[in-house]
């Protein structure tokens, strides 16, 4: 067996280069600055660099060892965001300037969520072949209460507003407080999502002159915003199988008291959204 050969039975790599070839597939060629529309064996050798000592034969055979085929696509209304890896690293040098100067620069990650009268279904402990658990949807008609939020990167400090509606001139009031909410600060990064009240022409004109300076997040890449796990955890702890159906009052009094204990800093919250170096 020659050199070539050997090369193309390579020992079993770690499970990060797995990993990493995954992430590669999953984004255009382009953003590694490739002028192809789809993914080859010698794109792949180019890219990762971990693959750069192995044959094309060897690569295919890694491949089927992780399970990834040269498959047939399917139709699917998608607008992949080939300025996905120039966001993140705008944001990335943003939260650079903070923990540089963490007095003077904020970044916060901004977002919203709907919650629902009615509880949402999820998994619970009950006794087997019992009907249980049953989540009670109450005789009312379902209404919705919408939330507007900030997380803070540095200390975990969480800002929030109900309301019915948020148009553009509630969300631009509520960055008003946002900004008055940090006196001291020079400046203060907003990261959040494409929604097109975020970046509305009447809202960036009335911040012109403000501290705040708005980032925008890769399209459909809500796993860059690390406040989704603050939905996700109030969902868990609230919202899913709660006993406030016919009581609306109540679980939105419910719903502010548990932000309530996320409005001082909490390296609790850090850790749990994945902000916490530690």
């Amino acid at each position: 067996m020659d050199a070539d050969e050997k090369r193309s039975f390579p020992p079993q790599p770690p499970a990060v280069v797995a990993h990493e070839v995954r992430e590669v597939l999953a984004k255009s060629p382009r953003l590694a600055g490739l002028q192809r529309s789809r993914w080859w064996l010698e794109g792949l050798r180019q890219t990762v660099a971990s693959l750069s000592n192995y044959t094309l034969a060897g690569i295919w055979k890694l491949l089927r060892r992780w399970r990834v085929r040269y498959k047939r696509g399917r139709a699917y209304l998608h607008s992949p965001d080939l300025d996905y890896n120039t966001k993140l690293a705008y944001i990335a040098a943003a939260r650079q300037q903070a923990h540089q100067r963490p007095d003077q620069v904020k970044v916060l990650y901004l977002d919203e969520f709907t919650y629902y009268r009615r509880p949402s279904l999820a998994r619970a402990y009950a006794e087997c072949r019992s009907h249980l658990p049953l989540v009670r949807q109450g005789c009312t008609s379902n209404r919705q209460r919408r939330v507007v939020g900030t997380l803070d990167s540095q200390t975990g400090q969480v800002l929030v507003w109900q309301r019915r509606h948020l148009p553009v001139r509630v969300l631009l009031a509520f960055l008003r407080a946002v900004e008055a909410s940090y006196p001291d600060a020079e400046r203060i990064f907003i990261v959040m999502d494409n929604w097109p009240p975020h970046f509305h022409p009447t809202l960036l004109l009335a911040l012109q002159n403000s501290k705040l300076v708005l980032l925008r997040l890769p399209t459909y890449a809500p796993w860059t915003n690390p406040i989704e796990k603050l939905w996700l955890r109030l969902n868990q702890e609230l919202l899913h199988h709660h006993s406030f159906e016919d009581d609306w009052a109540a679980l939105q009094q419910a719903v502010q008291h548990w932000f309530d204990q996320w409005s001082r800093p909490s390296d609790d919250l850090l850790h749990y959204v994945g902000l916490s170096p530690y």
